[in-house]
């Protein structure tokens, strides 16, 4: 986008003051019709829907991470189809006792606690819902269970672009009950994702800002993890090994991309791993998890 400071055809003020006026004007102009051009941008991106699948693959994800099976196919649909109140105090009950720090961890012990009836409830599920998805789940199972096993979670509206507010509502602890309880048209017999989906539905912006950080600290323990693997290996490799004059990664160069964005630091363009990897370290490392808030992602 190109906005001229003075537009074509106008005269430009030769008093110093006007014409510091005049600039000013013009800047906040050209912001104006930027944050519109942006903001009908992403309007524009809003209404674009994506593939089917990709609902799937967001929500599986998440069951990875909570080490939800793709065995637990019908087990997840058949929980998600109980009554709220005794669906979430049991996997409240085993979160608080196993000391999960996300609920969703406590999904598989749930689901042997229900036992073999989850298993007729989640197919019954399926079928009654089967507009909701455009695939038939049990089919698409046969040929990717844990795509699926995501699927499910279309079941009840879950949408890829609402990712942040139900991871938030997983992480948000012992609270999650009262949220469920003080949200409107939940009774006791709704279902525990329908109630999941008007919580999330209810509360956007306080649960997307719990699942954006929970999704930090994950990302932020990665890092960590990555870190400290590298440092245990052997100095000489590092500093001499043969990795050092390869061509840089692509995360390398995304994440030289980002410091400079971020620090308003211009990177150099390195030709080799080595040199882009000392940059990198030079440079304060990965700006998204810098402990002196520079960026908070």
């Amino acid at each position: 986008m190109t906005y001229p400071l003075f537009q074509p055809g106008k005269d430009i003020p030769r008093d110093p003051a006007a014409r510091l006026d005049a600039l000013i004007a013009g800047a906040r102009s050209a912001m104006i019709a930027a944050d519109a051009e942006v903001a009908a941008i992403t309007a524009e991106i809003a209404g674009i829907e994506p593939h089917p699948h990709a609902h799937g693959h967001t929500a599986a994800g998440d069951c990875k991470y909570a080490l939800i099976q793709p065995q637990h196919f019908r087990p997840l649909a058949g929980l998600l189809a109980q009554p709220w109140p005794g669906a979430l105090g049991t996997v409240e009950l085993i979160r608080k006792k196993q000391g999960f720090d996300y609920l969703l961890k406590a999904f598989p012990a749930a689901f042997a606690a229900f036992g073999d009836m989850l298993v007729n409830d989640g197919a019954r599920l399926i079928d009654a819902r089967a507009d909701r998805v455009d695939d038939d789940l049990t089919a698409l199972f046969a040929r990717k269970p844990m795509l699926a096993t995501g699927m499910v979670w279309r079941l009840f509206g879950f949408h890829r672009r609402d990712r942040d507010a139900w991871v938030g509502a997983f992480a948000y602890g012992a609270g999650l009950s009262a949220l469920v309880a003080s949200t409107e048209e939940i009774d006791a017999a709704t279902m525990f994702g329908d109630a999941l989906a008007a919580v999330v539905a209810a509360r956007p912006a306080e649960l997307s800002n719990a699942g954006a950080r929970e999704l930090h600290d994950r990302a932020a323990l990665r890092n960590a993890k990555r870190q400290a693997s590298w440092a245990q290996v052997d100095e000489d490799y590092r500093q001499d090994g043969s990795w050092r004059g390869r061509a840089p990664t692509r995360r390398q160069r995304h994440l030289m991309q980002r410091i400079e964005a971020a620090r308003s630091l211009p990177m150099p363009i390195a030709a080799r791993r080595g040199a882009s990897s000392d940059a990198i370290t030079g440079a304060g490392g990965n700006p998204r998890f810098d402990t002196r808030g520079e960026e908070k992602a």
